[in-house]
């Protein structure tokens, strides 16, 4: 498994997301107070894309139906022990990396 450059760090604001597809995954990337998290890109509920949705701190709501997760785990809100699927991020020399499974 090797890390895959995405964007440079400042492409990503604080308290702003990309979506980003590698290979055949798709991810969203969220700068929350400067780290950057990594999580795939569709709601547990219909699939709506959370790179359209806001971010308040380090929650993000679908667009579709505002079921809310924790960016930082992936967990969904209402229900913890469901969530979403998370990646590995590496920041280096402002560029930033995810590791996808192969």
């Amino acid at each position: 498994m090797n890390f895959v450059e995405t964007y440079s760090l400042h492409d990503i604001a604080p308290g702003k997301s990309r979506p980003v597809r590698i290979g055949t995954t798709d991810i969203v990337l969220f700068n929350v107070d400067g780290a950057i998290h990594a999580l795939e890109n569709a709601c547990l509920h219909g699939g709506a894309a959370l790179s359209g949705g806001r971010l308040c701190g380090k929650v993000v709501a679908c667009p579709a139906h505002g079921w809310r997760y924790d960016v930082t785990s992936g967990a969904l809100l209402i229900a913890p022990e469901k969530g979403l699927k998370t990646f590995p991020v590496r920041i280096d020399d402002g560029k930033i990396f995810v590791q996808v499974e192969a």
